[in-house]
C-alpha cells in the first residue's frame, strides 16, 4: 500500500513546473477530502513557468474530479476558504510589483495574473457543477452559491484592475511604453479570451438560476432572487463590471500594441 502524499509535498511538486502545477491539482482533487483541497490551496504557490511567448497561453486546462466531483455547497465553502486564501495571497504579491515596477519583475507579475485566471476558471466551472443538480436548493445553499460566485468574479477584475491599470501606470514611470510592450507580447489576447470565458460563465449561471428552485423549510419553493445584499447579481452591478473590465482591457491592449 503506498503512503499518501502529504499536502507540503503536494504543494512542492506544483512549484515545480506548469504540468506538474495542473497535475498536482488533479490529483488532490481526486483524492476527494475536503479538508485537504482547502489546505493545498492555502499552501499552493504558482508554478515555475515559461516566459515569452509561451505566457500568453492559457495553462492546460483540468477536467474530471477538479470541475465535476463536487459534494455539497458547506463543503464547497470549505473549498473555496483555501481558494480564496491562494488568490489573497498572490494578489498581495501582485499588488509588491505595483509598488516596485521594474522591468526585470514583469514575467512574474504576468505568471501571477495568469494562473489567477486558472484558479478562478476551476472554481467558476465547480459552482457550474453543483448549480446543476436536480435537487432543490435550501436559502443556505443558494447563499452560499451566490458568496462563491461574487468573490469569483470581483477577484478576477481586482486582479484584472492592478495589471492593466495599477501596474501599467506604475511601470510608465520607470519604462518606455515600447520596452514595456515588448515584454506584454500578446498577453493581452489572453486576457480578451479570459474576459469571454468569464462572460460566458456568467450567463451560464445567470440561465441556470431560471431553472432552480429554492425550498424554503415550511414555505413553497422559489426561484432564487437574482439580487439581494448588495452583490453582483443585479442588472445595474453587472453593467458597471463588464463596463470596467471593458476598459481596464482596452487599456491594456493598447499599452501592449
Amino acid at each position: 500500500m503506498s503512503k499518501t502524499a502529504t499536502v507540503a509535498s503536494m504543494v512542492r511538486n506544483a512549484a515545480r513546473s506548469e504540468e506538474e502545477f495542473v497535475g498536482t491539482m488533479q490529483t488532490v482533487f481526486e483524492e476527494d477530502d475536503v479538508e485537504r483541497i482547502a489546505d493545498f490551496f492555502d499552501r499552493l504557490n504558482i508554478p515555475r513557468g515559461q516566459g515569452g511567448d509561451a505566457l500568453a497561453n492559457a495553462l492546460p486546462a483540468v477536467d474530471g474530479p477538479a470541475t465535476q466531483r463536487v459534494t455539497t455547497w458547506v463543503d464547497e465553502a470549505r473549498i473555496a476558504v483555501g481558494i480564496q486564501r491562494f488568490l489573497d495571497r498572490h494578489e498581495r504579491k501582485v499588488k509588491w510589483h505595483v509598488s516596485h515596477p521594474a522591468l526585470d519583475g514583469a514575467e512574474n507579475m504576468l505568471l501571477l495574473v495568469r494562473t489567477a485566471m486558472f484558479v478562478t476558471n476551476v472554481r467558476l466551472r465547480r459552482i457550474q457543477s453543483l448549480l446543476a443538480s436536480d435537487a432543490p436548493m435550501t436559502p443556505q445553499d443558494w447563499a452560499i452559491a451566490r458568496d462563491l460566485m461574487n468573490r469569483s468574479f470581483l477577484t478576477w477584475r481586482h486582479f484584472l484592475q492592478h495589471l492593466a491599470a495599477d501596474w501599467i501606470e506604475a511601470m510608465l514611470k520607470v519604462a518606455t511604453r515600447e520596452e514595456i510592450a515588448a515584454k506584454l507580447g500578446s498577453f493581452y489576447e489572453l486576457i480578451d479570451r479570459e474576459i469571454r470565458t468569464v462572460e460566458e460563465m456568467r450567463i451560464a449561471f445567470e440561465d441556470r438560476r431560471l431553472e432552480l428552485t429554492v425550498l424554503p423549510e415550511g414555505f413553497p419553493p422559489v426561484r432564487p432572487p437574482n439580487y439581494f445584499g448588495g452583490d453582483l447579481l443585479g442588472k445595474g452591478p453587472w453593467k458597471q463590471y463588464w463596463m470596467s473590465l471593458g476598459g481596464l482591457a482596452h487599456r491594456f491592449r493598447e499599452c501592449a500594441a
